[in-house]
């Protein structure tokens, strides 16, 4: 039987070189120029890698040469790509002129090594019943869909677009090897070992992840762990009502939720991913006892949102209507807390309510007050004179690097800016962002924001975040409450030394959604059924904290309940206080 033709709609470049300008056309001697780059020099390296390739892509070579000269010279091209990731990852949204060059340079790369393993797949498949050439040629195409996937990995991490043609030349990838029988066959790739329809399965599930929500390093998690994972997940011709996603092979287009495709055609693909979802699920009901491979990069958190996303269409609860006009807003929640403080430093707060709860216990007694103080924090800053004497040195605070003896840089103090309105419904905003992006403007993270400096200010999560090009960043913001209160918690613990008071923002219950009161706290150092002490303005409760209603990556949302108020110290403990000076007396 004929084969179908396999060059459709793949693009390949043109082969117009007679002869390299640096490396070599012979396996051995490429060996040696590679083992001779100045990998200390990441930029020469980067520069003769990049230069080569495009080279290599050109030359009039046979497939095979081709083929042995793209393995010798892919692991250095992915070890470079690989050490670029520092000068673009972890940085504001907006990337500076050269953080983006150079992220441009790591997609080029790729896109050149994609380029060549497509036309030793392509100039292959004349002779795919040869053992050695079928081989040859689902190595080349695995490789060629690995490097697309990189790039489309590169993409959802800087929130950019994917390139024009990415997906219609993985699609077309796909189906390239599914016609002539190789899609299934196992190649190895370093250490892990795996098939084309699983590499192809991977950038799939990256893309119906929802990546726009999430974070940069959860993304490289759920495509590290797409390998194991993609065998669980179907990829059919024929629609299935377990079938949530769908997309079209003949389209430069990713997956989208089947119930938004239009009317399917004979290049339509449907995912079932319902074994999938159905493994997370057991994984998170009982980890010990699933088979399941999760990467400890994966939290609880993040599993959830995969089980969602991929479990079930989720459908906006609110109608969007344009609007324009500016917003102010502040990031993290150490700039809420400052601004919901009308700008008072978190230290300030917590020393008046230190001073306040003392000179209750005990107005007439700054020494032993001083000491109460002291103990509290295991003697840590502990002076029990330091009340003893005022001056005009009283109130000023000087900050001392302790191991040059130099005056410590004050901390810079949080800021607020401003956006244009894209769209509003009442749960959020879709605002829009001009020139360079705050390092905190990214998903998952708290923030505050008002429409004009006399109204209030209403405190809201980032759940998206995109870039458009020419157009600046936009991000989708969901609203959690019309108002919060600046508090700082400790949490208490049974044994050892309760905990630095830290930020927190209580937020009233929502009567409308039957939300009751919430306590929003940093990630690390909270956990439900935790005991913490409160201290809002100069008043002190206790409370506890409940299961979590929600965890992101720039906080928790806990529901609390109130906890019996501490009472005074008694006398027996003021003499407690006082047995840690007696040694030093």
């Amino acid at each position: 039987m004929e084969q179908p033709d396999p060059t459709v709609r793949l693009k390949l470049p043109e082969q117009d070189l007679p002869h390299l300008t640096l490396g070599a056309a012979q396996p051995k001697k490429l060996e040696q120029w590679v083992e001779s780059l100045p990998i200390m020099n990441m930029g020469e390296t980067a520069r003769q890698l990049y230069k080569f390739i495009q080279e290599l892509n050109r030359l009039q070579i046979d497939s095979k040469l081709r083929f042995q000269l793209l393995e010798v010279v892919r692991p250095s091209i992915l070890q470079v790509s690989e050490s670029l990731q520092k000068h673009y990852l972890n940085q504001s949204l907006v990337l500076p002129e050269k953080a983006r060059r150079v992220a441009s340079l790591a997609q080029a790369l790729q896109g050149h090594l994609a380029n060549g393993y497509k036309l030793v797949a392509v100039r292959g498949i004349r002779k795919i019943k040869d053992k050695a050439v079928r081989r040859a040629v689902a190595i080349a195409v695995h490789r060629a869909v690995t490097a697309l996937g990189d790039t489309l990995l590169r993409c959802y991490q800087l929130y950019l677009p994917s390139p024009s043609n990415l997906w219609l030349e993985l699609h077309q990838l796909f189906l390239l090897a599914q016609q002539h029988g190789i899609s299934g066959i196992a190649v190895l790739d370093g250490e892990v070992e795996s098939s084309i329809e699983s590499a192809y399965a991977r950038c799939l599930l990256l893309a119906t992840a929802k990546p726009n929500q999430l974070r940069q390093q959860e993304l490289a998690g759920i495509y590290k762990a797409a390998f194991a994972w993609a065998p669980l997940i179907e990829i059919s011709t024929a629609s299935d009502e377990d079938d949530l996603f769908v997309f079209d092979l003949q389209a430069d287009r990713p997956p989208i939720y089947r119930t938004h495709a239009s009317q399917a055609s004979q290049s339509w693909r449907y995912i079932d991913s319902s074994r999938l979802v159905e493994a997370i699920a057991g994984w998170l009901a009982a980890s010990d006892e699933s088979t399941l491979i999760v990467p400890k990069s994966l939290d609880e958190r993040l599993l959830n949102h995969l089980q969602q996303v991929w479990g079930a269409l989720t459908e906006r609860a609110f109608k969007r209507m344009p609007e324009s006009g500016e917003v102010e807003l502040c990031f993290g929640l150490v700039g809420v807390h400052y601004f919901l403080s009308n700008k008072v430093a978190f230290e300030t707060i917590v020393a008046r309510g230190s001073l306040s709860m003392l000179r209750s216990e005990d107005e007439s007694n700054p020494f032993l007050a001083n000491i109460k103080k002291s103990t509290k924090q295991k003697q840590q800053n502990a002076d029990p004179w330091a009340t003893a004497y005022q001056s005009h040195y009283a109130d000023e605070a000087i900050e001392m690097n302790v191991k040059t003896g130099g005056q410590r840089k004050e901390t810079p103090l949080p800021v607020s800016y401003h956006c244009q309105k894209v769209n509003v419904s009442p749960g959020g905003y879709c605002l829009s962002w001009q020139g360079n992006t705050p390092s905190l403007m990214r998903t998952g993270e708290l923030l505050a924001l008002r429409d004009c400096p006399d109204s209030d200010w209403s405190v809201a999560v980032v759940r998206w975040v995109t870039q458009l090009p020419n157009y600046g960043a936009r991000f989708g913001v969901e609203l959690l409450a019309p108002g919060g209160r600046p508090v700082a918690a400790r949490a208490l613990r049974k044994l050892g030394v309760d905990s630095d008071y830290m930020r927190g923002v209580i937020l009233s219950e929502l009567a409308a959604t039957g939300q009751p009161a919430t306590l929003l706290l940093p990630t690390v150092g909270f956990n439900e059924g935790m005991k913490v002490e409160l201290l809002e303005g100069e008043e002190l409760r206790r409370v506890q904290l409940l299961r979590s209603i929600q965890s992101v990556s720039g906080f928790n949302q806990y529901p609390f309940k109130d906890l019996a108020t501490p009472a005074p110290i008694n006398p027996s403990e003021e003499d407690d206080a006082l047995d840690f000076i007696w040694s030093s007396l």
